[in-house]
């Protein structure tokens, strides 16, 4: 039994190696050939800038930027935020963003709501999702909806 205990342990510690690969390992300064080593394999996909720096993702989570075949800086998606109850949890991550400075790169964020009815992706606007769950319960989507001439 205890052998088991320790054998699905390491397991799970390997699983979480793997699945990280070495990008805890990368630095600024690092080639291209080193970043594809530590890292196990190239990109998922890449995205090139004017300035002739590319950013190269390793699926949604982890991203790096590199010029002129260094690694400038690296980024991983975080949680921002989450909450947990008995009937609902909801979870709000900021996705891996690499651009250069100057370049505007628009932040992209998900969240994630978890409920018995099933689980909700992508990006919720909360104003918007206010404003329907307001709308839903004074009736008024009913009476918008009802004033609406039909084409």
């Amino acid at each position: 039994m205890r052998t088991l205990l320790l054998t699905a342990a390491l397991a799970v510690i390997a699983t979480g190696c793997a699945s990280s690969g070495g990008f805890h390992k990368l630095y600024p300064g690092m080639s291209s050939q080193q970043v594809v080593e530590a890292m196990g394999s190239g990109p998922s996909r890449a995205q090139e800038f004017p300035d002739k720096s590319t950013a190269w993702y390793y699926g949604e989570d982890r991203c790096v930027l590199m010029r002129e075949d260094k690694l400038v800086s690296k980024s991983t998606t975080e949680e921002r935020s989450s909450v947990d109850t008995p009937i609902v949890s909801v979870r709000s991550t900021s996705k891996a963003l690499c651009a250069p400075e100057g370049y505007a790169a628009e932040a992209r964020s998900e969240q994630e709501i978890d409920t018995p009815f099933g689980t909700f992706k992508g990006n919720i606007d909360p104003a918007g999702a206010v404003k329907k769950v307001k709308n839903a319960v004074s009736g008024d989507e009913e009476q918008e909806q009802a004033t609406t001439p039909a084409p």
